[in-house]
């Protein structure tokens, strides 16, 4: 395209906007979005008009009072210029709890009765208040010192912002059943910004012959006694788990039908388990090194790509904790190897060697996934439900124990729209492709039905059970696969593909379906979808793959990587030990850092909500 720099359109933008908006955006765009916006410029128009539609950065004096207020931070966030509270180890759960917290609490604080809705939303929580005391709540919430920051919207969904401390802004909503407010929070560096999809939405319940009735639907009753007492549980029975409360858990008042656990709710454990690698550990490239002259193998099974981490790892057990906060216990099973930066007495976490779960010691060493993944049943304590992660899948958004299992206990699988090729397996066949074949051979010969799809590259959901039947029903095809020191012409691909269709054919596992992409690093475009990624983060799960073994290229592609993993999950997790890129967790939902420097920012206004 050229150099962005010497556009007209920039030239322009740089003589309207005054220094101190642009130094701003520099402090608020990371470096790779400012040069994604220099060439966004320097593809466009060249009059003053396209600029100020697209470029005009103007500051209400509320933004210019916001940004001296202890632990804000000026963000860019919704095509605008925000503040935004910053909230260390922020996670969804976290926001939903804050925003929860903080309108209960004001309710409480002036005697306004109140009690949490099981809502119709995954994201966000509610909160039923008589019609009758509308007025003293919303006076409440207008005054209190936590609304300077709070931002408000009628209706479920949609709808402008407005100032919640503003009588203006109230009274603007004033038809509205149900109202949704929230605090903008944001990470320490300004990368990730929560706002409405964590909102606590307010609804207001009309009495009539001793009921309150709700104004819209939610999950349990629509309808209660107005004069029953209320019951008070756990925030988190309402926000899912929140990571970094010490202590009990704050306490919300509900009433008793919204405790209930509902028929299609997965109330089982479920655990989550990772094989992972140190491909640069010597002792490691020793023994592989001595098992290679073994025999001959297929060049994809012993390419340095299988082997390579880039701290896929850490990113991994980041999104975990972001938006499976429901996950009871992490294990990651090894050759006896341990990242530098794991925190291993989490007591979430478990490190499990290769040798406490194979069940012949003789197959010892392997460097073959499917040898691994063949023994992980055997994982003591393991939950009898449980999703399987390689560490180059990520979770991309919030999701619920439902997106992977029934609450009857049935697994769900996703399916490709890749076929297994016909063809017999040859050993031109890649070797993931040949396990594929040699399955279709397993489930054709036991139940006469063959298989042709392959499956996504994401989450596994698995059962202890289905895959303990399938050993002992295959044994010399399950002893092969757990001897093969790489992947090799005889291997099963139990825990992607043959568990889930053989927990179809024994009526255990169903189809799923799952917002999912695949990336290769080495394609031309990755680029592109990582941007896209960074900019709607709309996946629930996502892996990026690296199938090219070429050193000229792996600088970059790693670089690449890293700054797309660093911005999309820029908070650490209880899984990371304390460092110099690993800040300390704060305890709490609401911790703030110290406040920015002040700022000498323009008089003018743009964006007024």
């Amino acid at each position: 395209m050229g150099n962005p720099e010497a556009s007209t359109l920039l030239r322009l933008y740089r003589r309207m906007l005054p220094h101190t908006v642009r130094h701003l955006l520099v402090r608020l765009l990371p470096a790779r979005n400012r040069l994604i916006l220099q060439h966004g410029l320097s593809g466009l128009g060249t009059t003053s008009r396209v600029l100020r539609k697209h470029l005009s950065v103007r500051l209400s004096k509320r933004l210019r009072r916001d940004a001296h207020r202890p632990g804000v931070k000026l963000v860019w966030y919704a095509r605008g210029v925000r503040a935004a509270e910053v909230t260390e180890g922020l996670t969804p759960s976290v926001a939903r709890a804050t925003n929860l917290l903080r309108v209960t609490d004001v309710l409480e604080r002036h005697g306004i009765p109140h009690f949490c809705v099981r809502g119709t939303s995954v994201t966000m929580t509610a909160v039923a208040v008589p019609a009758g005391e509308r007025q003293r709540a919303e006076r409440a919430l207008r005054v209190s010192g936590l609304a300077a920051g709070a931002l408000l919207a009628g209706g479920a969904a949609g709808g402008r912002p407005l100032h919640a401390d503003q009588r203006a802004s109230w009274a603007q909503t004033s038809e509205e059943t149900i109202l949704r407010i929230w605090w903008l929070l944001t990470d320490p560096g300004g990368q990730w910004t929560l706002g409405p999809n964590h909102a606590c939405v307010i609804e207001y319940w009309t009495e009539d012959d001793g009921l309150l009735l709700a104004p819209v639907p939610n999950l349990t009753a629509t309808a209660v006694v107005a004069a029953e007492n209320p019951v008070r549980v756990p925030v988190s029975h309402f926000t899912g788990p929140v990571s970094g409360l010490v202590g009990a858990a704050p306490q919300v008042a509900t009433r008793s039908e919204f405790t209930l656990s509902l028929p299609d709710e997965v109330t089982f454990p479920v655990d989550a388990v990772y094989t992972w690698v140190d491909g640069a550990d010597p002792e490691w490239i020793r023994r592989r090194a001595t098992a290679l002259g073994r025999t001959d193998y297929h060049e994809q099974a012993i390419s340095a790509a299988r082997f390579t981490s880039r701290d896929e790892l850490r990113y991994s057990l980041r999104s975990l904790h972001q938006f499976a906060p429901w996950l009871r216990t992490i294990y990651l099973v090894t050759d006896g190897q341990v990242p530098a930066w794991l925190h291993t007495d989490h007591p979430g976490l478990k490190v499990v060697p290769h040798s406490e779960i194979f069940s012949d010691a003789s197959a010892l060493p392997t460097f073959n996934s499917h040898a691994i993944e063949s023994q992980l049943h055997h994982i003591p304590g393991l939950s009898d439900h449980f999703l399987y992660f390689n560490d180059d899948v990520f979770l991309g958004r919030s999701v619920t124990p439902e997106e992977f299992f029934h609450a009857n206990g049935l697994s769900k699988y996703f399916p490709s729209n890749s076929l297994v090729p016909m063809t017999p397996a040859s050993a031109e066949d890649p070797p993931s492709e040949i396990a594929a074949k040699n399955n279709r051979v397993v489930i054709a010969g036991t139940f006469d039905r063959v298989l042709t799809r392959k499956m996504k590259h994401v989450p596994h959901s698995l059962r202890r059970d289905i895959l303990q039947e399938i050993e002992d029903r295959y044994p010399a095809e399950h002893r092969q696969t757990q001897h093969s020191h790489f992947r090799s012409p005889t291997d099963l691909s139990i825990t992607s593909s043959l568990h889930h269709y053989y927990g179809q054919q024994t009526s255990r596992s169903v189809p799923g379906r799952i917002r999912y992409t695949y990336l290769d690093l080495a394609a031309p475009n990755t680029g592109r979808h990582l941007n896209r990624l960074l900019a709607r983060r709309d996946y629930h799960t996502f892996c990026i793959n690296d199938t090219v073994d070429d050193p000229d290229t792996a600088e970059a592609r790693t670089a690449m990587l890293r700054t797309f993993l660093d911005t999309y999950f820029p908070v650490p997790s209880p899984y990371e030990r304390p460092g110099p890129d690993t800040p300390q967790l704060a305890h709490g939902p609401v911790e703030t850092a110290r406040p920015e420097p002040a700022l000498d920012l323009p008089n003018s206004v743009k964006w007024n909500p």
